[in-house]
């Protein structure tokens, strides 16, 4: 194999906006729903709208440096230049195990919407086993190229969005059509169904929903034309984020309501002790009155998940390439193929997130242990750190 140390320029427009569509459009949409709306009512739809508005500060901020500075990496590349290589480390270590953490949390995540596909009563190692088999999927997918990955992402997001929009429309209908009923479930805007809503803290709780649509600035190295596919893409996908949220939680709380028990999405008993994990599933299935709608927008949640794990692998696997370009990391991990893809960083990512075999909650195996010790050196230059 031939061994270089750069990578290449192989992300378009289309490319951008599917990476950091995917990376959103997963738990925030299809799990936290139900948590965000016992916190604020129906005033959620509020709460998720603040939280996008709250997130476009700072992706203008990650817009501006990633174009100044169009280098894989992302965040790492921006605090070792500014702020020097001890906080670049430690920030780009955080993010990098931060991304592996996301990654594993959808694998893990979509076993609450595999179980509708799947027999009643499978235990939880069976969906440890398809959330392995998968990261060993797209850790092969990702070890094909950047290119190639992109192109699986578009098509995860388009199949996505295109149900996402059957699912918007279809409720929108359904409550213009049942207006006079459906309008009592907006009553009590501010009140959640435990007695005092606070929409302010649910946003808070939904702001993480938005947070992986930076990610693409992790690969911003490997885009063509840095300078308008990233802003525009990344405009493009926040804006595409906001409308889906917003619209999708009006469907929900005008479909079903806030309640709790039968009739509502919030929880599957009136005592509102059993969260369910599966409401917009929940809330299509009341749409089509049948189970056409839950295994539709089933499907929808499986490929959200899907499109977050593999945005997250992708985005992971450069930060261990960077630090070893910064000498921050051993040298062999800043070696990429011809195609300019970073293998060994790849394959270092997928050692270490693994489904526990409680599939119900993620946790960090170290089956590779990467410890670095880090010399910072002054020098007439500039500041260089050196592994040791």
């Amino acid at each position: 194999m031939n061994l270089l140390t750069k990578t290449k320029k192989e992300l378009g427009l289309i490319g951008v906006f599917a990476l950091s569509t995917g990376a959103v459009l997963s738990s925030g949409f299809f799990l936290l729903p139900s948590l965000a709306t016992q916190m604020a009512g129906p005033a959620v739809i509020l709460s998720y709208l603040i939280a996008g508005l709250l997130l476009i500060p700072p992706m203008l901020c990650k817009i501006e440096l990633g174009t100044a500075m169009p280098k894989s990496g992302g965040v790492y590349y921006f605090l070792d230049r500014s702020l020097g290589p001890m906080v670049g480390t430690i920030g780009g270590c955080g993010i990098w195990l931060a991304l592996l953490l996301k990654a594993g949390f959808a694998l893990v995540g979509m076993s609450a919407y595999l179980q509708i596909f799947m027999p009643s009563g499978m235990g939880d190692s069976w969906f440890t086993l398809i959330a392995l088999g998968l990261l060993v999927l797209f850790t092969g997918l990702n070890i094909l190229g950047a290119k190639k990955t992109a192109m699986m992402q578009i098509v995860f997001v388009s199949i996505l969005l295109l149900l996402l929009f059957w699912f918007l429309a279809t409720g929108s209908m359904d409550i213009v059509n049942n207006y006079d009923v459906k309008s009592q479930n907006f009553d009590n805007f501010f009140k959640s169904p435990s007695g005092s809503g606070n929409f302010l803290a649910a946003a808070g709780l939904v702001f993480l929903s938005y947070a992986g649509i930076t990610k693409v600035i992790s690969v911003a190295g490997e885009i063509k034309n840095p300078e308008r596919n990233l802003p525009l893409g990344l405009f493009i996908s926040i804006g595409m984020a906001v409308v889906i949220y917003v619209v999708g939680l009006t469907v929900m709380v005008g479909v079903s309501g806030v309640g709790f028990g039968e009739g509502g999405f919030i929880t599957t008993d009136t005592a509102g002790t059993h969260t369910n994990y599966t409401p917009v599933a929940t809330v299509a299935a009341q749409i089509t009155g049948s189970n056409t709608g839950l295994y539709i927008m089933g499907f929808a949640g499986i490929l959200g998940f899907l499109a977050v794990a593999n945005a997250g692998i992708l985005s992971a696997s450069r930060y261990p390439l960077a630090m070893s370009k910064d000498h921050l990391l051993p040298r062999f991990l800043n070696q990429v193929d011809k195609k300019g893809t970073p293998i060994i960083g790849i394959v270092l990512s997928y050692c270490f997130p693994r489904p526990t075999e409680n599939c119900k909650t993620c946790k960090c195996v170290p089956t590779v242990n990467v410890r670095p010790v880090v010399l910072v050196r002054h020098r007439h230059e500039g500041n260089q750190a050196r592994f040791l």
